[in-house]
């Protein structure tokens, strides 16, 4: 092979090279654009249902009836705790949606107005504290609705009391707090931290407490009481069993 032709060999090789080269970096533009495209499409999906739902919880009853149907199809996705991967959409059959009516808009305001009152619980009484402190202090509230010695809704726990100037389970219902709406970033996190405990996610960290206080006060009232833990700047207990009333059992030590 002369030198002519090694060259001309050399530059059929650069040639092809930089087809390819041109061929791969046009495929790779393409992928980005169609992942750009794709991850619009599903963002644009993801305000549309956000809206949506946002509309559905608020209230039902100005929706027009387009809307209305596609409410329809949100209801026939419900979120489920998981132990592993936190939660999970499944999908229920339509079949399932055939009573489903304006009742069910009520249902879902309702559903609004009780975690709002536990995000309430947990902004005006732990929103210095960090999201475990307050996780446990909306825990309590839940605990305390699931206990026959308190009402059976969230809003009935957190506002048992407050028409009294003294007596009320929860301080800020009562003593003024209430003149100042919760805002900012603290109400969103306390909003986070109520829906969160509301739909089950996580373990009771306060291990079965119906009480509190800060660790600033020891009312008498903690005295016939199990101490559980501290968590925070506060302290939570539980009402004790049977058997440790019988056995003048009161407190535990901290965790």
């Amino acid at each position: 092979m002369n030198l002519d032709e090694a060259r001309s060999q050399q530059k059929q090789v650069a040639t092809a090279f930089y087809m390819l080269a041109a061929l791969v970096l046009c495929a790779m533009s393409i992928l980005v654009m169609n992942l750009a495209s794709e991850r619009a499409r599903v963002q644009d999906e993801t305000l549309q249902w956000q809206r949506l739902a946002s509309q559905y919880l608020d209230r039902g009853d100005t929706l027009d009836a387009d809307t209305s149907a596609e409410l329809v199809r949100i209801a026939s996705i419900s979120l489920a705790s998981d132990p592993l991967q936190g939660a999970v959409l499944t999908v229920r059959s339509l079949d399932d949606l055939r009573t489903f009516d304006t009742t069910h808009f009520d249902h879902a305001a309702d559903i609004t107005a009780q975690i709002d009152c536990l995000a309430e619980a947990v902004y005006y009484e732990a929103r210095s504290e960090g999201i475990v402190g307050q996780l446990a202090v909306a825990q309590v509230v839940l605990n305390r609705v699931r206990n026959r010695n308190y009402p059976d809704t969230i809003c009935d726990v957190v506002y048992e009391g407050s028409e009294r100037t003294t007596g009320c389970q929860f301080t800020f219902t009562c003593d003024g707090s209430l003149i100042r709406a919760p805002r900012g970033n603290a109400w969103r996190r306390s909003q986070l931290v109520a829906q969160h405990a509301y739909l089950g996610f996580g373990r009771d960290v306060t291990r079965r407490a119906t009480h509190y206080h800060t660790v600033a006060v020891d009312p008498y009232w903690n005295e016939s009481l199990v101490r559980t833990r501290r968590i925070g700047t506060h302290i939570f207990y539980r009402f004790a069993t049977r058997r440790e009333r019988e056995a003048g059992i009161v407190r535990e030590r901290d965790a």
